[in-house]
């Protein structure tokens, strides 16, 4: 990026010197202009792009012919427009915008043409990272509560960090961490400021979800300290300093028969929440009218099955539950997430080492459909179905463009799906020590947990026995 940028420089210098080297008295020029040299008697034209390569903010130059003016014109890469810095009617200066990593085809807008030369493309490197944003790596130090108070991120020590979500800040995100086991803590770290603080928390809350407004998020307590209590819903909100509140919605234990939920989503309505139980029931919570329906054929179960048991046999038989695994496992085995990109909603299942797709049908009743995986414990690429192999995937969050992240506890890494193709994104696959930040590829995870996305497409992994909060960027 740098020697492409000096071309310029050296440009500007090289003009500065020749009118140094002439006799006369000095002129500046304090608001410089480009000379017009588009050509009237040729077509509106798009020839090449310099350079054809590069990545993000890299200075570009598109030559052609083009008449009219900067506000006059655009540029895109792919679908992604350019930021413009100046024309002469033969070039247009601008920055090459975030785009799709790999060759992307380039078309230029000019008044009301359109041009899009066959073959004109540019080669896209994204920029890829792994990162701590807080907490040391494996470093089981926890914090006393107090020390949470307005800390600073670099300074912070975690227990096990399970769950991780993202909500609207100042100017940046603010990133909610939940750490279950032994802590039972959820805090609220400011991007904007670099502090971390401790909030108030149901105990054993599970993963939060946001809302499309991204001003509150919600967590619907698990399992209240393994003593068999009913899971209540609370909401978080900047206006109560993020102090988690009851709604009063609560789901008993004699409507879910006594078992776990680690996740909870909504889809495309913010007064809809959907919490997802280890048993593959699907609680659909209304919070304007605080009431609760249970979506499963799981009623018909055996009341006596253990729901902690790995190799508890569940056969479901109608309903939701319908093409769904045998054996669900234990308390934070199953996660749910939306996809606004296939409308529909995607269920992890970690001793199933699947996934499923969960579509709401018209007529209020629920499909589920294996999506992913069930191919045995592992790390396999390609199709999602006839090849692809997940190790133990928990958390999940779905980009804009329709991709699927995977966070595989056992396995210790990140896979995406996209259309049909599984591939590794993050991770060594097997490998858990020594931890390791950096390139995404060369980075080392210990039992990661779960995952976010922010509003630049950012990711937040929760580390688990990492004891830390990682950011992974992928433009």
């Amino acid at each position: 990026m740098k020697e492409r940028n000096q071309l310029f420089f050296v440009a500007i210098a090289l003009s500065l010197g020749f009118f140094a080297c002439n006799s006369g008295p000095e002129v500046i020029d304090k608001i410089p202009t480009n000379p017009n040299r588009y050509d009237p008697s040729q077509p509106t034209a798009v020839t090449r792009v310099i350079p054809d390569y590069g990545i993000i903010d890299d200075n570009f130059i598109v030559e052609g012919n083009f008449p009219g003016k900067l506000e006059d014109m655009k540029v895109y890469f792919g679908t992604r427009k350019a930021v413009l810095l100046s024309t002469d009617g033969k070039s247009i200066v601008g920055l090459v915008p975030k785009q799709s990593d790999g060759y992307n085809d380039v078309s230029v807008v000019v008044g009301k043409d359109s041009l899009s030369p066959d073959g004109l493309v540019f080669k896209y490197s994204q920029s890829r990272s792994v990162k701590t944003i807080a907490g040391r790596l494996g470093t089981d130090l926890w914090m006393a509560d107090e020390e949470y108070r307005n800390v600073d991120i670099n300074a912070v020590t975690f227990g096990e960090v399970h769950y991780v979500g993202t909500v609207k800040g100042r100017n940046d995100d603010i990133v909610v961490m939940v750490e279950t086991g032994w802590g039972n803590r959820v805090f609220i770290m400011s991007m904007d400021d670099g502090l971390l603080q401790k909030v108030s928390s149901p105990g054993n809350a599970g993963a939060p979800a946001v809302p499309s407004t991204r001003d509150k998020f919600y967590a619907v307590k698990m399992r209240g300290d393994w003593d068999g209590s009913d899971h209540a819903v609370y909401v978080f909100t900047p206006e109560e300093s993020w102090a988690g509140g009851p709604t009063g919605i609560v789901i008993t234990n004699a409507d879910v028969n006594d078992t776990h939920g680690a996740s909870s989503t909504f889809g495309g309505n913010d007064d809809i929440l959907y919490w997802l139980d280890n048993r593959g029931r699907i609680a659909e919570i209304d919070l304007a009218n605080k009431s609760y329906k249970i979506f499963s054929a799981a009623d018909q179960m055996p009341p006596n099955i253990n729901p902690d048991n790995y190799g508890g046999e569940i056969k479901p038989a109608d309903g939701l539950a319908r093409n769904l695994p045998n054996n669900f496992g234990t308390w934070q085995d199953s996660y749910i997430t939306y996809s606004h990109y296939h409308q529909c909603f995607f269920a992890s299942f970690a001793v199933q080492h699947a996934i499923y797709r969960l579509d709401k049908n018209a007529d209020g009743s629920w499909t589920s459909t294996l999506y992913a995986g069930n191919n045995g414990s592992g790390f396999t690429p390609g199709n999602r179905l006839s090849d692809a192999q997940f190790n133990q995937p928990h958390g999940m969050v779905v980009n804009s463009l329709g991709e699927i992240f995977v966070v595989n506890r056992n396995g210790n890494y990140i896979s995406k799906i996209f259309g049909d193709a599984v591939e590794l994104v993050a991770g060594k696959p097997g490998v858990n020590n020594p931890l390791a930040n950096g390139e995404p590829l060369e980075s080392v995870f210990n039992n990661p947990r779960n995952l976010a996305i922010d509003f630049e497409g950012n990711y937040y992994v929760a580390g688990g026995n990492d004891r830390t909060v990682r950011k992974l960027s992928i433009e």
